[in-house]
């Protein structure tokens, strides 16, 4: 007889069933378009929802997904189409427009694999607008997640702002305004922007942070001489050099500043001071930006932004977000 001390032997059930809709979120959840080696859970499914799943998987995780639909679906037949697609050659743009055009994407798998290829193939090169606009649309699309789709809108309300193309923002906000209110209020104060001097902002001079209300065209560069560009970006290692003639400010990760603190609280003064110390090695000088609060009510709300002066100061350009350089 087993001593009643000794607990029982644990039997191991099976992981839950889920259903693909439920197994499509948890993927989603933990991809990181910045980071995809981060891995990714695999829910057990059904096993008629088995391909989707290893669709999607593989799209978010290789640049070249693999095909695991069986052949002569409509399924197998949309994932063809999509690697067509993402092997035809980047300066084909009639061809990769017409196969956009024609693509079905009704696979979760097909959304992802096309706004990873569309991100990866616009940080090599900006598309043209044309060709942009129609991935950006058939990702908007509705069979598209909802996470990949407001990527899509995003990425379209960027790009809009720096071609400043008031029509194709009319025409998303036509379409989608109801969806994400609130995404488009920003955008909209900044198409204001464009021939005009920029507001004042409080800001924190570094090294020393010292604080003054400045305008972006009164701002030193990191070189001392007057700007003609400022670069805004949360980045706290200052880089060896900047292009000349560039301004930065760095927005701090908790922005937990009020626009009219006189004082630093500790958490962003800890932050500024570290940024400051490397930025002395440098030899350069940068303002530090501890408002969050401040940014949003001037739409300044993804980053990085690359914002253009001309030779009076008025602004001639902003590039925010999926529209900015990744470096300056």
């Amino acid at each position: 007889m087993i001593p009643y001390t000794v607990p029982p032997p644990m039997i191991q059930s099976a992981e839950q069933v889920v259903p693909l809709k439920e197994a499509v979120e948890k993927v989603l959840q933990d991809f990181d378009m910045e980071d995809p080696a981060l891995p990714l859970r695999n829910p057990e499914v059904a096993r008629k929802d088995q391909p989707p799943l290893r669709w999607l998987r593989s799209a978010a995780l290789s640049d070249i997904p693999e095909n695991p639909f069986r052949k002569g679906t409509n399924s197998s037949s949309e994932a063809e189409a999509l690697l067509t697609l993402l092997k035809t050659d980047r300066d084909q743009a009639k061809t990769i427009e017409t196969l956009l055009l024609n693509l079905k994407m009704k696979e979760p798998g097909t959304a992802m694999a096309l706004w990873r290829w569309a991100k990866r193939q616009e940080r090599i090169k900006p598309w043209n607008s044309s060709t942009r606009q129609i991935w950006e649309d058939k990702l908007m699309a509705g069979s598209a997640p909802a996470m990949l789709n407001g990527y899509a809108l995003r990425h379209a309300l960027c790009w809009a702002l720096a071609d400043k193309d008031e029509a194709r923002f009319a025409a998303l906000k036509a379409v989608r305004a109801q969806d994400a209110p609130t995404l488009f209020a920003p955008f909209q104060g900044l198409f204001g922007w464009f021939g005009e001097i920029s507001p004042v902002m409080r800001l924190w001079v570094m090294p020393g942070l010292e604080y003054q209300d400045r305008r972006l065209d009164t701002l030193l560069a990191f070189d001392g001489s007057k700007p003609s560009r400022i670069w805004i970006s949360p980045e706290s290692d200052p880089p060896q050099k900047l292009p000349t003639h560039t301004a930065w400010i760095v927005p701090t990760e908790a922005g937990s500043q009020t626009p009219d603190d006189t004082t630093l609280s500790q958490v962003e003064l800890s932050a500024g001071t570290g940024i400051s110390k490397r930025l002395a090695a440098a030899k350069g000088l940068a303002y530090l930006a501890p408002s969050r609060t401040e940014f949003e009510s001037l739409g300044l709300v993804f980053f990085p932004i690359i914002i253009e002066l001309d030779s009076k100061g008025a602004i001639q350009s902003i590039r925010m977000g999926d529209a900015a350089p990744q470096t300056p």
